[in-house]
């Protein structure tokens, strides 16, 4: 599902080219859960971003999910990511006037050409929901949901779309210790459902549940 090779990603900082990836490697097959981890600053973000074709700044070879992300244009890469790839925050990202069954489908909303009806949006929403555990709660707003739970209805918006890879950047970080690792448990059986799971966090106990756990230093994966 995701294969890197010798990737470099190189920011511009006080007129100096500083790579935050330098000759990085990596390969994730179809339905394992893997965790990368590392300090503040390592570039755990940036790798993300790069594998969920946010970021095309860089050399080396990435595929993912059978495409060469180097090779895309910015319409094939917004449109690789709305098909294979699901995001996950930090932040939640709801929005607070929206129902937790509106959060789900904002995915849908933007697919624009009328490509579904709003009852299939819904429909599949309230599936997205439902597979998070939250299939009772599709009529709350966020600030009626705890932060585990706004978390899920973030989790089931990333779920929308039926993705194959699910990107998740620090997805624990709002929770506390208990909350937190049923996020983490979640991820782990949506990779026993045959999903791709990559996790970038600071936390260790995501390795709890995770099938390998990668540190990122010194701008490679150990």
């Amino acid at each position: 599902m995701i294969r890197l090779r010798g990737v470099v990603k190189r920011f511009r900082e006080a007129g100096r080219d500083r790579p935050v990836l330098d000759g990085l490697d990596l390969e994730v097959p179809p339905g394992e859960m893997v965790a990368v981890v590392g300090p503040s600053g390592s570039g755990k973000s940036t790798l993300l971003y790069l594998v969920g074709g946010l970021d095309a700044d860089f050399e080396g070879e990435a595929r993912v999910a059978g495409h060469d992300l180097r090779a895309l244009s910015e319409r094939e890469r917004a449109a690789f990511r709305n098909r294979e790839v699901g995001f996950v925050f930090q932040a939640f990202n709801l929005l607070p006037q929206l129902t937790a069954l509106e959060n789900a489908c904002l995915p849908g909303w933007f697919e624009g050409g009328g490509a579904r009806p709003r009852s299939a949006l819904l429909d599949a929403g309230r599936e997205a929901l439902a597979r998070v555990g939250l299939g009772d709660r599709a009529g709350d707003r966020p600030g009626q949901l705890s932060g585990g739970q706004r978390q899920r209805v973030a989790i089931a918006r990333a779920l929308f779309a039926g993705p194959r890879l699910l990107l998740a950047d620090e997805p624990t970080g709002n929770l506390d210790t208990a909350t937190g690792e049923g996020i983490i448990q979640l991820f782990a059986e949506l990779a026993r459902g045959g999903m791709t799971v990559l996790v970038v966090t600071h936390e260790e106990r995501v390795s709890q549940a995770a099938a390998r756990v990668l540190r990122l230093e010194g701008g490679r994966l150990r």
